[in-house]
């Protein structure tokens, strides 16, 4: 016996055409947005990431961390890439316990309203050296623009508010 095939089953090929469309405008799509979300996190990384060596070096300027036991005030330098963390009242380039943490992924320092680029912390109270109102605050944004954050600091060392 003969077998008669049926001519029409299968797709077209402009239905495979339509289909396939959606499916690269989706993909698409989903890209884009999940581009967007890194920019963020990324930021938001960073943001932890200073928030976090803020606390630390205040901390060890309370706690009277330091060679000499009496203790010593501790600080971190902003520049645009990247922010050193040093011991003293003021940042000196030479000084061998720097350390430099560099912000990478596109992110930078856009405006340090801290004077001389310093936030310092004093030996025993951890309140910031030299805090004048108006001069607290500290930016960060993508390369591109895009999600910027400001950092702002009161005369404690305390961050107030991140926006």
């Amino acid at each position: 016996m003969k077998e008669i095939f049926n001519s029409e089953r299968g797709f077209t090929l402009v239905e495979l055409g339509i289909v396939f469309a959606i499916i690269a405008f989706l993909l698409g799509f989903v890209t884009l947005n999940l581009g967007s979300v890194q920019k963020v996190t990324s930021i938001n990384s960073v943001i932890d990431t200073l928030v976090s060596d803020m606390k630390s070096q205040q901390t060890k300027a309370m706690a009277g961390a330091g060679s000499s036991g009496a203790g010593e005030s501790y600080g971190i330098y902003f520049q645009s890439d990247k922010y050193i963390l040093f011991t003293g009242t003021f940042y000196s380039s030479t000084n061998s316990s720097n350390f430099t943490v560099m912000l990478g992924g596109g992110i930078e320092f856009v405006n340090s309203t801290f004077p001389d680029n310093s936030l310092v912390f004093l030996r025993q109270s951890g309140e910031l050296n030299g805090f004048t109102d108006g001069m607290n605050t500290i930016s960060i944004q993508n390369i591109q623009g895009l999600n910027k954050k400001t950092i702002t600091v009161n005369r404690y060392g305390v961050i107030t508010e991140i926006n």
